[in-house]
């Protein structure tokens, strides 16, 4: 799946644009489409209110993905009651710089 279509999948499962940070282009370019269906499924999943999102503080929740190979690592942003804002992917270096930077 090519990155264009990736970004239209989650557009189709959150029913609203949202931003893009990390990587993604290069992750979602790099990753094996198994692997990609694995990342829209967690994200569908976290529409449905099957994951749990890490405790804040602020109005921002955040749900974390982690492959089970460690080889990427996602954070999906949603405001308190309202809507999805941001999908973040990377390796882990950069996602723990995301994680500090959104306090997590």
């Amino acid at each position: 799946m090519q990155v264009e279509e990736f970004k239209a999948e989650v557009k189709n499962i959150l029913a609203a644009d949202i931003g893009y940070d990390g990587h993604v282009k290069a992750v979602i370019t790099h990753l094996p489409e198994d692997k990609q269906k694995i990342i829209l499924n967690w994200i569908r999943k976290c529409k449905e209110g099957e994951v749990r999102p890490e405790p804040r503080r602020n109005n921002l929740l955040a749900f974390i993905y982690k492959s089970n190979d460690n080889s990427v690592r996602g954070i999906l942003t949603k405001e308190k009651n309202s809507y999805f804002v941001e999908l973040f992917l990377d390796k882990h270096k950069y996602y723990d710089r995301k994680r500090k930077y959104l306090g997590l």
